[in-house]
C-alpha cells in the first residue's frame, strides 16, 4: 500500500497568519493526481469496503508526521463515513496506539455516497474522544443532516471543513446567510469553522466577514509531502514546524 499511496499535508492558517494544523491528503505515486481520478479511485474503494484499508495507510503516515511536526501543531486525517461503520473497530485499534500524540490528531469524517448514520457517528466520535482523538465533520453544507444543530451538539466536534463548492456557490451568488447561519451555530458550540477552497484575498476577507477564523486553500498553501516519508528527513529546520501558538489556544470567533 505504501508503494500505492502518499501523504500529501496542507496548511490550515488561522485569522492571524499562523499555521495551526495540517490536512493529511491522500495522493497516488504513479502521478495520477488530478481531483477526477482521486475521486474516481475513492469511490471505488467505498463500494468495494477497500476504503479501510487506504484510511489505515493514511493514518499510519499521518502519524509519522505528526510526531516530527512541532509540539504546538495538528494533523487532521480524512476517515471515510464507510470506514466509520464497516472498519471502526481496525480504525479505532490503530488509533489506540497513538499514544500521547493522540491529543493533537484530528479525524476527519468525510462525505460519502451513501448517507451517514448520525447515531454511528456519534458512537465513533465517543469512542475516539475515549482515546484522547478530536473529531472533524468535513465537507460540511447548510441542510446536511450531520450540520443539523441536535447531531452538533451530540457530537461536539473540534472543526466543521465547510464544502468549497458551498462557499464558491455562496460567494459569487451573495446568497450567504444560510451559510452565515451554520457558522454562528458551530461557534455557540465551541466548534472552530474552516473555509475551504480560500483561493484569493477576496474571498478569505469575504469568510472572514461571515464569521470563519480558519482558511485552508490555494492562497494559504498547496499541500506538499515532508521529506519524512520518502527521505527519513526531519522537520526541525523547516520554520513552518515553529508557530507561536496552538490551534487550541485561538478563539473561534476573533473579538
Amino acid at each position: 500500500m505504501q508503494k500505492l499511496i502518499r501523504t500529501a499535508f496542507q496548511p490550515i492558517m488561522s485569522a492571524r497568519g499562523q499555521v495551526v494544523a495540517y490536512e493529511a491528503l491522500l495522493r497516488f505515486r504513479d502521478g495520477s493526481n488530478t481531483p477526477e481520478s482521486r475521486e474516481t479511485s475513492i469511490r471505488r474503494w467505498e463500494g468495494s469496503g477497500y476504503i479501510g484499508t487506504i484510511d489505515l495507510a493514511v493514518l499510519k503516515q499521518a502519524i509519522a508526521a505528526l510526531s516530527q511536526l512541532h509540539r504546538s501543531l495538528s494533523i487532521s486525517v480524512n476517515v471515510s463515513s464507510i470506514t466509520v461503520s464497516q472498519h471502526a473497530g481496525r480504525y479505532l485499534r490503530e488509533l489506540a496506539e497513538v499514544g500521547p500524540l493522540a491529543k493533537r490528531l484530528i479525524i476527519e469524517v468525510t462525505d460519502t455516497v451513501i448517507p451517514q448514520d448520525p447515531a454511528r457517528l456519534i458512537s465513533f466520535a465517543k469512542d475516539c474522544a475515549w482515546r484522547g482523538v478530536r473529531i472533524a465533520l468535513g465537507n460540511c453544507a447548510p441542510g446536511l443532516p450531520r450540520c443539523d444543530e441536535t447531531v452538533l451538539q451530540r457530537l461536539r466536534p473540534k472543526l466543521i471543513k465547510l464544502d468549497r463548492k458551498a462557499i464558491s456557490t455562496a460567494f459569487q451568488t451573495l446568497e450567504e446567510e444560510p451559510l452565515r447561519e451554520l457558522i454562528a451555530r458551530a461557534a455557540s458550540l465551541g466548534c472552530r469553522a474552516v473555509a475551504q477552497g480560500i483561493d484569493s484575498q477576496e474571498k478569505l476577507d469575504w469568510s472572514y466577514a461571515l464569521g470563519v477564523r480558519y482558511f485552508q486553500g490555494f492562497l494559504v498553501g498547496h499541500p506538499r509531502q515532508f521529506p519524512l516519508l520518502d527521505e527519513q528527513a526531519t522537520f526541525r529546520n523547516l520554520d513552518l514546524t515553529q508557530p507561536p501558538q496552538s490551534l487550541d489556544s485561538v478563539p473561534a470567533v476573533a473579538a
